[in-house]
């Protein structure tokens, strides 16, 4: 005996899902058959059977819609049944399931009632339509999203979604659950509504999806559809009948329920908007109004704040130079997008607001589209052209400070209690008593956190700040208490929840894996970016397995047109919005699980700025690295601490920096607010403080330096790095090349011309002690020891070094890290290399390391503590030493504690420094010569291949005996029609046949050449080189080293600090121009029969026609052109010993414009003009620009 009543059940769902067509598809319904007919095994398998055989095509006619088709299909079908053999009994009852089921009204079956569907395949008989949905799936829940749209309709008509339900291919229905939407008459909407996940994971493709809609005309309206494999739908057939009473009672008890949740959040709405109008409108406020609590303290950060607001909206903050930019595309609403190359790596979020502006002087204002190592791609409200060469790119940081003041100048004093206690009471409890009567060790640390609500923790490098903070965190978690961490960095916040993560107990795993402990946004960490729980955006994904799915073919996408270095089309940039648009869905899902976490680790920035921590408050809040944040940030920090506030930090490490000095209070730490320390160093006890002092990361030999001259005897040794298991890891690193056997060691660049320089953002670099960190850091990765860090003071020489490592590593991300000490706080590494980058010519030490005494102590203190096993200093000592000695530098402290403790120091005194170089020599991409021959061997290959270009800078005209050999080489290569640009600070000095190529200019500090862009030398040719002292002293250089640069990225970079490609004269600079063997170097000398030594600086462009045709009043002497401080161009005589000055003219500007034709260097074809206005003379275009005298 057939079910037939389940089985033709079963078929009405099967066509209700995937319509007639679907018979007609034999694998189709023989998998159906199989899935939906399980229960029913005789059923099931006679119907696989009959598919197989095609009975799809027998039933071609179905539906049958009268009795005459009915007779005719049945007929038909009872005749391939007997084709089949099929016994009659059998016959009989498949034939009864097809009548029921294909037999509409009419042809045979009871006639329709009114609550029967009327089934169209369009919307064209309903009051709306919807856009085709998009199915979503989550590990919880599945959204089905659409697009309402009501219809021109003369009814009005108001529309309720009552329900979802998705019929997966095994046929398991799935509803959705009181999630309502309420569609009023006319208004177009868009629509997400959730189907929870229950017992069993819903299976989304191939699947049946079914939204029920409730009218005010009493209809009732089911819209069916199906998907494909690829979760994409399509509409199967809309059903339309009259409401039953029951349906209609339930749509208007939705309807008031929806009603109801909307004014329930209006009035909560109004309930907590507080008025901070000085009091106005009392009247209306709520019980939960409150007066902001003010002090002193809080007037005078906020003034500080907005005067660092100030300051950096006037564009007077942080610039980053880009590079390599080049238009992608425009779109319709005017945006235009560009790809730049960054010169240091920035991690800046998708749609941060940003400022571009050309050096020609061109601004635009947009956002970030994508940002990833050392790329971007920029959407900007305004065209730069289709190449910019360079541009400097601002961020906008003023927007968090704006957001800072706000928490701070809105402190609720029934609230945020802990926050003012800590300026109200925090500066009144400080003593003068010893520091060395405060509570010490890690056990201290949770012991005071028990009994007291605000503890600060001194922490020293290496004395376990991170693990303690993640002992206590996890024991908050055992008491499923909230716990929020926050940083001023990145990777600090990593380095705590990392740390969480790795103790976790096994019976707390499940906090993890169910998204209870959470890292909320930019990770640094590499392994901890890995981890599928502990990142936010990680353990997102892994619940939204669409955004999953999406985000794959997109970056597989993205990978290959990478491959084929398509990343400037327009292809590639679609991707890229693509991709941030799915980005933008998973971060939108990623708030709510952030929501929900007990533990979050995030940055002070985003917690300061995201609206999430508005109304948020947990029991512990815990700020690592606190010496360098704000005051302000830690208050806005402790504004977010129910129970207990905890920061951690260390005030002999880098304080917080404020770009504007008028703001100098902000660069004050929390320490030095609460009078722990004072302005002298001077340390005090403090009923809050409790201090970490066994340090258990460093070897003695590199500990015993900060322990004894940067705290005073208070940081000591844990046995772990004395006889422990760290002792052991430590002496295998201090037991491996380079310089084995020690762990703090000195590389003494005195004696090599190791020239130092500053960029144009006056930032220093020293391309020979770059190359010879560069090259230490990688011998000691070659030597199998993988953490290897290189740290600097300077950005530049950051830049220099990481291009180097991008060039030897190629394809390979680089392992070794380099970064300025301020970027390496809070991280170690096996092995540091510091790069202390000052040298001669500088006769001083630049800003970082010569400012305010304690603010360098804490940069040498942060960079020498970074290394765990071995430390190796680059430095010219002699340097140091000049200037230095008899005082109390820190960093001179240093040299001299490493030569009198006896540390390893090689040096060219004692012919250690030779050989050092010898075996550190990289040979791949950066090649060290010592030997000259060889080198100049080398440097012929490269010459015979050139083809368009030699850049060559010149320090000294000194040149030694191998000159010839080099000479010789560049000649060949001009008189095969390469253009050769030379320089020399040096160039009265100079052989009278290099003077035949060669400009004078002030600023060839380094010893270079450039060879068609690709390839460069520094230290050829070779001259007598020498760094003078003082004006009776100079230091000899005595050991030559010769390097090969044959790499894109160095190459580049060298260009872009050493500026080799201009003139500099005074304050004037000028494009570096081939020149013409036959001009007369000075005008006056033979215009005038006057002597003048020939020093190369002769001017061209309008500066060289000032020189020609003016001539000084008093002495007769040459005008050449100049400018004063503000920019202003004038006129000064050639004559030192005469002071005698001129205006430039309108006249004589436009004489040299007409004379020689002088067309505008934008290259526009517009035509230029001298005019004079307030600020002095200057030039404008017809194309709309203006231009200064001097670059024309």
């Amino acid at each position: 005996m057939w079910h037939t009543a389940e089985i033709v059940k079963i078929f009405k769902k099967i066509t209700n899902g995937y319509g007639y067509e679907v018979y007609q598809d034999k694998k189709k319904c023989v998998a159906l058959c199989n899935d939906l007919l399980a229960d029913y095994s005789a059923e099931k398998n006679i119907m696989q059977m009959l598919f197989q055989a095609g009975l799809g095509e027998a039933m071609r006619d179905v539906p049958f819609k009268s009795k005459s088709e009915l007779k005719m299909g049945l007929s038909n079908i009872d005749k391939f049944l007997i084709a089949q053999a099929i016994e009659s009994s059998v016959r009989d009852e498949v034939l009864d399931v097809i009548k029921q089921t294909f037999a509409l009204n009419g042809a045979g079956l009871e006639a329709k009632s009114a609550y029967q569907p009327v089934i169209s395949r369009t919307f064209n008989d309903i009051h709306f339509k919807l856009l085709l949905p998009v199915i979503k799936e989550f590990s919880d829940r599945v959204d089905a999203s659409f697009k309402f749209i009501y219809k021109d309709n003369q009814e009005e008509i108001d529309t309720v979604l009552e329900k979802c339900i998705i019929t997966d291919r095994f046929g398991k229905e799935h509803s959705s659950h009181m999630d309502y939407a309420l569609l009023s008459n006319g208004k177009t909407k868009e629509v997400t509504i959730s189907v929870p996940v229950e017992s069993r994971k819903i299976y989304v493709a191939d699947a049946g999806v079914e939204f029920v809609f409730l009218c005010s005309n009493n209809k009732k309206i089911s819209v069916f559809y199906h998907t494909d494999s690829s979760r994409k739908s399509m509409l199967k057939k809309v059903e339309v009948c009259q409401m039953t009473s029951v349906e209609h009672s339930r749509m208007i008890d939705i309807v008031n329920l929806i009603l109801k949740t909307v004014d329930d959040e209006q009035k909560s709405e109004k309930t907590t908007d507080t008025d901070t109008n000085n009091g106005e409108n009392e009247e209306t406020q709520t019980f939960e109004s409150y007066t902001a609590y003010t002090s002193s303290d809080i007037s005078e950060y906020s003034d500080a704040l907005h005067k660092e607001i100030f300051y950096l909206k006037q564009g007077k903050g942080k610039k980053y130079k880009i590079v390599n930019g080049n238009r992608l595309n425009v779109s319709d609403k005017g945006i235009f997008t560009y790809s730049f190359e960054m010169e240091t790596e920035l991690h800046l979020p998708d749609d941060a607001p940003v400022v571009v502006e050309t050096f020609d002087g061109l601004r635009a204002v947009g956002s970030v589209l994508a940002c990833e190592d050392f790329e971007m791609i920029l959407l900007l409200d305004r065209d730069l052209n289709d190449k910019v060469n360079a541009a400097h790119l601002m961020v906008e940081p003023w927007k968090l400070l704006e957001a800072l003041d706000k928490r701070m100048t809105s402190l609720n004093p029934n609230v945020h209690k802990l926050a003012i206690r800590i300026m109200r009471d925090g500066p009144g409890l400080a003593t003068n008593d010893d520091i060395r009567n405060v509570p010490m060790g890690q056990p201290a640390v949770s012991e005071k956190i028990e009994s007291d609500d605000i503890v600060t923790v001194w922490g020293p490098p290496g004395t376990g700040k991170t693990y303690t903070m993640a002992k206590i965190v996890n024991k908050y978690i055992a008491q499923n208490k909230s716990v929020l961490i926050v940083s001023h960095s990145n990777v600090s916040v990593d380095g705590v929840i990392k740390q969480v993560v790795k103790m976790l107990d096994s019976s707390l795993q499940s906090y993890l894996e169910n998204g209870k402990i959470l890292r909320f946004g930019y990770v640094r960490d590499e392994e901890l970016s890995q981890n599928p729980y502990a990142t936010s955006f990680n353990y997102t994904l892994s619940k939204c397995e669409t955004f999953a799915r999406q985000l794959d073919i997109l970056n597989a996408k993205r990978d290959e047109l990478r491959a084929k270095n398509r990343m400037k089309s327009e292809e590639y940039t679609e991707i890229e919005k693509k991709i941030k648009a799915v980005r933008a869905e998973i971060r939108r899902e990623e708030r709510n699980y952030v929501q929900s976490a007990l533990v979050i680790g995030t940055t002070i920035s985003r917690a300061t700025v995201d609206p999430m921590f508005d109304e948020r408050q947990f029991d512990l809040v815990m700020f690592d690295e606190v010496s360098m944040a704000y005051v302000p940030q830690v208050i806005a920090a402790a504004a977010l601490a129910r129970e207990k506030f905890m920061c951690v930090g260390d005030f002999k490490q880098l304080a917080p920096i404020s770009q504007n000095q008028a703001a100098r209070i902000l660069q004050v730490d929390i320490f030095s607010y609460l009078r722990i320390v004072d302005e002298k160093g001077n340390m005090f006890w403090h009923p809050w403080l409790v201090m970490l002092n066994e340090q258990r990361r460093m070897a003695p030999a590199i500990s015993e330096f900060p322990s004894k001259f940067i705290y005073k005897g208070l940081l000591k040794d844990n046995s772990v790095v004395l006889t422990g298991q760290n002792k052991k890891k430590n002496d295998v690193i201090i037991n491996k090349q380079p310089l084995a056997k020690d762990a703090l060691n000195l590389v003494d660049m005195a004696g090599t011309y190791c020239a130092a320089d500053k960029n144009t953002d006056g930032s220093r670099f020293n391309i020979l002690s770059a190359v010879i960190s560069f090259s230490t850091a990688v011998n000691a990765q070659n030597n199998n020891i993988d953490d290897v860090g290189i740290i600097t003071p300077y950005a530049a020489q950051v830049r220099l070094i990481r291009a180097m490592l991008r060039d030897y590593y190629a394809k390979d991300i680089p392992s070794i890290r380099c970064a300025t000490v301020h970027q390496f706080q809070g991280s170690e590494s096996d092995v540091i290399v510091f790069d202390a980058v000052e040298s001669y010519p500088k006769g001083a030490v630049g800003y970082l390391m010569g400012k305010e005494p304690n603010q360098v102590t804490r940069l040498i203190n942060v960079a020498i503590t970074r290394g765990k096993g071995k430390v190796i200093v680059v430095a010219n000592a002699r340097f140091w030493e000049n200037i230095f000695k008899g005082r109390n530098h820190v960093f001179y402290r240093l040299l001299q504690h490493i030569k009198n403790k006896n540390h390893q120091v090689v040096e060219y005194q004692d012919k250690t420094l030779q050989p050092y170089v010898e075996s550190i020599n990289p040979g791949k991409v950066v090649d060290i010569f010592v030997d000259e021959q060889d080198a100049i061997a080398k440097f012929e290959q490269d010459m015979l291949k050139a083809k368009w270009k030699v850049v060559i800078s010149l320090p000294s005209g000194a040149l030694r005996e191998t000159e010839n050999q080099v000479f010789k080489l560049i000649d060949d290569a001009d008189s095969r029609g390469v253009d050769i640009l030379m320089k020399s600070n040096d160039y009265a000095s100079l052989p009278q046949h290099w003077k035949n190529y060669c400009r004078g200019t002030e600023n060839a500090t380094f010893p270079l050449i450039i060879i068609d862009d690709e390839v460069a030398w520094y230290g050829l040719p070779t001259a007598n080189w020498k760094f003078d002292v003082d004006k009776t002293t100079s230091l000899k250089t005595v050991v030559y080293m010769m390097v090969r640069f044959k790499c894109k990225n160095t190459v580049e970079m060298l260009k872009a600090l050493t500026d080799i490609e201009t003139v500099a004269i005074g304050v004037n600079t000028k494009k570096l121009l081939k020149k013409d063997n036959n001009m007369v170097t000075h005008p006056m000398a033979s215009s005038s029969g006057v002597v003048v030594p020939d020093d190369g600086k002769s001017a061209y462009g309008l500066a060289g026609f000032v020189e020609e045709k003016e001539f000084c009043p008093a002495c007769k002497s040459h005008m050449v052109l100049t400018k004063n401080a503000r920019g202003t161009a004038y006129l000064k005589c050639s004559n030192k010993a005469c002071k005698e000055t001129k205006y430039l003219t309108v006249d004589l500007m436009n004489w040299y414009i007409s004379s020689h034709n002088v067309g505008c260097p934008k290259h526009d074809g517009g035509e230029l003009k001298g005019r004079l206005g307030k600020y002095g003379p200057y030039v404008t275009c017809t194309c709309g620009h203006t231009l200064k005298p001097h670059d024309i």
